[in-house]
């Protein structure tokens, strides 16, 4: 007598990375943490959360700076293409990438 039995051939299961981990929780070395960051209005560095202050204009633009001194300067209406520190200077003047 032969018993019966489910489907002839069953899939082959991928290898899993860590051994204690199941196959739904394998660890991939690809995928990295996603952070929201905005660009500085003023000097275009990158702010992380947590970090820098908006500025909301009477005609409702907002400008988000890396800190105080970014703010006061765009207040003060001081170009950041004058100021070596900027990323508009380090453009115009061909340096870096």
């Amino acid at each position: 007598a032969i018993l019966a039995q489910g489907p002839t051939s069953t899939p082959a299961r991928a290898p899993r990375e860590h051994p204690s981990l199941p196959a739904a929780h394998a660890v991939d070395a690809t995928a990295a943490m996603v952070i929201k960051t905005d660009l500085c209005a003023y000097t275009e560095y990158r702010i992380y959360p947590g970090r820098g202050q908006r500025f909301v204009a009477k005609d409702g633009k907002i400008s988000f700076f890396i800190s105080s001194k970014a703010d006061s300067l765009f207040h003060q209406r001081i170009k950041p293409v004058k100021l070596r520190w900027t990323q508009a200077w380090r453009r115009m003047n061909k340096k870096g990438k």
